[in-house]
């Protein structure tokens, strides 16, 4: 009997350790209005991004990391490890590509260069709810769980026909603990292929040095137009 009962109270505590997490189920509406107010509050952002290339067959292409910059202006600073550094920098009209050790820097008009799909890493960062709204068609995806965040996934296809034809859809994977994407996976329509970016060491409204965003290169840079 004392067997027994000691048997019964350790699988009484032991229990709960096996048991599965509580869930949330968020309204889509609940959702945006979480985005909104992270917008509202959005000063600058800061983190670890690790970029996967792959065709639509699901071939890697590439894979790299790096460290991601990005201000309230919508500007992207993004400096890529790599044996060949390059910095990206995304504004609202351009992209410029630098690459020091080559003292070369590649300048991409964004009206000319549409199927550029460097500026939808902006997606969850600076978008507030009301623009996702306003810009596409959103689907629930429900939750999931990315390294240990727990997250809510939204489904986004542009609204616009011209759009569409740039990037097919996309898929947000905000963290419910910051409102910040914590992994975006864009279909490339134009280019035949699906980028998927996954952050991480995530870090908002840091004081970080309006340098960062300069387009003023270093003297003796190439500027190549593109």
């Amino acid at each position: 009997m004392r067997f027994l009962l000691t048997c019964t109270l350790l699988a009484t505590l032991v229990a709960p350790a096996f048991a599965e997490g509580p869930k949330i189920s968020w309204d889509l509406k609940d959702a945006l209005r979480q985005v909104d107010r992270q917008a509202d509050d959005f000063q600058t952002a800061m983190a670890r991004v690790e970029m996967v290339r792959a065709d639509l067959s699901g071939t890697e292409i590439s894979r790299e990391k790096g460290t991601i910059f990005m201000d309230k202006k919508g500007n992207i600073r993004l400096d890529v490890d790599s044996d060949e550094p390059r910095t990206m920098l995304v504004t609202k009209s351009y992209l410029y590509i630098h690459y020091p050790n080559q003292k070369r820097v590649e300048s991409y008009n964004l009206s000319k260069h549409k199927t550029r799909m460097e500026p939808y890493m902006r997606l969850g960062f600076t978008n507030s709810g009301r623009d996702l709204e306003d810009d596409y068609l959103l689907t629930s995806l429900g939750e999931r769980d990315i390294d240990s965040n727990r997250t809510l996934g939204l489904e986004l296809t542009p609204e616009k026909d011209k759009a569409r034809a740039v990037m097919g859809k996309a898929q947000l994977w905000i963290d419910q603990a910051s409102w910040m994407p914590a992994q975006q996976v864009i279909a490339a329509s134009s280019r035949g292929e699906e980028i998927t970016l996954t952050y991480s060491f995530v870090a908002r409204n840091l004081q970080l040095n309006p340098d960062l965003f300069s387009t003023k290169w270093p003297r003796g840079t190439d500027k190549e137009k593109m």
